[in-house]
């Protein structure tokens, strides 16, 4: 019964996406592009015509044909004699002709990272400052008075406090007015800078942190306001938000595990189970703020993240005897011999799950929710999470690229990371990377409550590991860019009415 009912949810899925994406948008490859050591972050420029990134060989400038075919122009490194490796790049959004480029030394707890601000017009490098501990995203604000960089201070032989680091660019009115620029003040989530009445109570932090929890909070990526910035806290399982007039923490938010049907077992390829006696933890990566109908949401890529020390197979985890007997032998029941389904094979926390308090495993809870949320931004409510859809969708499209061969099943599956919105057209889509099955979709999220699946590509074979994605309009025309950093790619996908195709092709030669 169990299995017919899986079933009939994924039939009831397919049936509704065909039916969507014959009436919406399409995703058209325009072209490959082969980038030695890959690409991680890809964010257009419109006022020259051209594409910023960030890799293993440093920053990129890239150029278009009138294809819209791409073309690393130049790349370039932070030091000569000296190991960096760029983190973020970001535009700035106000106009002022430059952007900025974040860079972390080797080891990464040595010394502080920095900052590069760099000319859009030219590419070159004109000032530099620096920031907190390991930088791993910079955002400005939407009115580009302020940068701000989430510092995840990940330990090494050191263990930083993650910290937001808030550069003030109020006094910049052009690219010149860097020189001797250090208006720059770093704000760890401590108790220090808590707003009155917040704590981090609920938070997911590891026992031997527990008397000082800022150390082992690392914050990951940043969605910005015109009055602070959200940072996702991803191995916390949190969200915090930091008001930027107050200079306070006034917001943190744990995020409760997910339940929904998902693949547990790297063994038996496309198969769904009940999620029943688990919680998916969220642990989101890429975060992005985005505003309809006079609120204010919060979309999170749920990719999870593996804590070292502090987890296990449930095989492991039952000879060692965290499990709660009763969750055991619910799991039996479910799964019948757990080494023959591979479920004893399942990577889960062994610091979460505990409900009742006696020391065992009530709930069991692998590290990543395998999904897309939308949060209401005030309520701290998710008003619409994808539940089973991107597996279901991806094991029926790419079966072969499925949670890499299913060999990520085990572990978080699809593992989506990067997200892009773009408002076009009264419409807010938006683009989502899925990092272990090197495949992108695309949906229409104007509706933060009910977003609607439009389209879904997978990516050639040469790029593998898609990381992070921009939506942007060229020539009347939109695009979505997508940054792969193992495959070593940078793919551009024409975003097309599918009636409008029909009538106007792509030009010849710029298909695969």
């Amino acid at each position: 019964m169990r299995k017919l009912k899986s079933m009939c949810l994924m039939l009831f899925c397919v049936t509704s996406a065909s039916i969507l994406r014959a009436q919406g948008l399409k995703l058209e490859l325009v072209a490959d592009t082969i980038v030695e050591g890959g690409v991680e972050i890809v964010l257009y420029d419109p006022t020259h015509d051209r594409v910023h990134a960030i890799g293993a060989s440093g920053r990129m400038v890239v150029g278009f044909d009138e294809s819209t075919r791409t073309e690393v122009l130049r790349t370039a490194t932070f030091s000569d004699t000296q190991d960096w490796e760029a983190t973020s790049i970001a535009l700035d959004p106000a106009g002022r002709g430059f952007g900025v480029v974040s860079w972390v030394p080797s080891p990464p707890d040595s010394v502080p990272g920095m900052v590069q601000v760099i000319s859009l017009a030219t590419g070159d490098p004109v000032w530099q400052f620096t920031i907190g501990f390991h930088p791993d995203c910079l955002m400005f604000s939407p009115d580009g008075q302020f940068l701000y960089a989430a510092n995840e201070g990940e330990p090494h032989s050191t263990d930083h406090l993650g910290a937001i680091t808030v550069a003030d660019l109020r006094g910049i009115q052009t690219i010149e007015d860097f020189a001797g620029f250090n208006s720059v003040r770093t704000y760890p989530v401590d108790d220090l800078n808590l707003g009155e009445g917040v704590h981090l109570d609920g938070l997911r932090i590891t026992p031997e942190h527990q008397a000082y929890p800022g150390v082992n909070i690392e914050p990951e990526y940043i969605a910005s306001t015109n009055g602070g910035a959200w940072v996702s806290l991803q191995e916390n399982n949190g969200l915090a938000y930091f008001d930027i007039e107050q200079r306070k923490w006034t917001r943190v938010i744990p995020l409760a595990p997910l339940s929904f049907a998902f693949d547990p077992s790297e063994t038996d390829g496309v198969r769904l189970h009940s999620g029943e006696g688990f919680g998916l933890l969220a642990m989101p990566d890429t975060i992005v703020h985005y505003e309809q109908h006079g609120r204010s949401y919060i979309v999170t890529a749920n990719e999870g993240e593996k804590t070292a020390g502090h987890e296990l197979r449930i095989g492991d985890a039952i000879e060692a005897g965290l499990i709660d007997p009763e969750r055991v032998a619910a799991l039996e029941r479910d799964f019948g011999d757990l080494e023959a389904s591979g479920v004893d094979r399942l990577f889960i926390s062994i610091i979460d799950g505990d409900i009742d308090g006696d020391g065992d495993l009530d709930v069991l809870c692998p590290q990543g929710g395998r999904s897309i949320s939308i949060i209401d931004a005030e309520t701290g409510v998710v008003v619409w999470n994808s539940g089973p859809q991107i597996e279901l969708l991806t094991g029926m499209l790419f079966p072969d690229q499925y949670n890499a061969g299913d060999s990520r099943s085990d572990r978080a599956g699809p593992e989506p990371e990067g997200i892009a919105l773009k408002a076009h057209n009264g419409r807010t889509l938006m683009a989502v990377g899925l990092e272990r099955t090197n495949a992108v979709l695309l949906y229409d999220a104007t509706n933060p409550y009910a977003p609607a699946f439009l389209d879904a590509v997978a990516l050639s074979g040469d790029c593998q590991g898609p990381e992070g994605l921009s939506i942007f309009e060229r020539e009347q025309r939109l695009f979505l860019a997508v940054a792969s950093e193992e495959g070593g790619c940078l793919t551009v996908y024409e975003i097309a009415d599918r009636e409008e195709r029909k009538r106007n092709p792509l030009p010849l030669g710029t298909g695969p």
